[in-house]
């Protein structure tokens, strides 16, 4: 969230930690690296979402309901696949992870995220 940076710090460490675990299942690093990190992505997520939240309370953001539904619904999605991908076999965990939530983790991030950052850098609700 340019213009924010705490968010923008979160963000930035939240495309490094999934490209870190995009390497390491296209390097074949040992399941429990790989979910290890996904357990990573989805706590570091969760503390981004709460910073997010308690700015966007801060700062009156009317939306904030909605935004914190999409919050936990993203989370949700990532912790059913982290289930399902622990009962995979090696071809089935491949195909699953590549339909890994991430992409829509990522795209809250530079989409949604605007309306919050716009709010924010315009000095929040009128009172």
């Amino acid at each position: 969230m340019p213009g924010v940076p705490v968010i923008d710090e979160q963000h930035q460490e939240l495309v490094s930690m999934f490209n870190l675990l995009t390497e390491a299942v296209k390097n074949n690093a040992p399941r429990k690296d790989i979910y290890r990190l996904i357990d990573d992505v989805i706590s570091y997520s969760s503390l981004h979402f709460a910073t997010e939240e308690m700015l966007m309370a801060e700062f009156g953001y009317p939306e904030i309901e909605a935004h914190k539904q999409k919050h936990r619904q993203l989370i949700q999605e990532a912790l059913h696949l982290r289930r399902k991908l622990e009962l995979a076999g090696e071809e089935q965990f491949l195909e699953w992870f590549h339909h890994w939530p991430f992409a829509n983790i990522l795209a809250h991030i530079q989409y949604a995220d605007n309306q919050v950052k716009d709010h924010i850098t315009q000095g929040g609700a009128e009172e």
